[in-house]
């Protein structure tokens, strides 16, 4: 696991709290992450758990959701 805190980059679609706290059924588990970097129209369903170096990019004009209960690793 990741001694220090994970580096989270989170695209505009996130600085107003009102977006970022929408676009998340529940806060994702980051315990083993080492970093996150969003960008684009993405929203994660519950129970999502992140690992490693984690991107998540949306392409323009494209919803991405990631689904209830996903592992993203990588």
């Amino acid at each position: 696991s990741n001694p220090s805190n994970p580096s989270i980059e989170l695209g505009p679609e996130f600085k107003k709290v009102a977006n970022f706290l929408g676009r998340f059924k529940s806060i994702p588990s980051i315990i083993d992450l080492d970093s996150l970097k969003v960008t684009g129209d993405v929203w994660f369903g519950s129970g999502v758990t992140l690992k490693g170096k984690v991107t998540v990019a949306a392409k323009s004009g494209v919803k991405l959701e990631i689904p209830d209960g996903a592992v993203i690793a990588n």
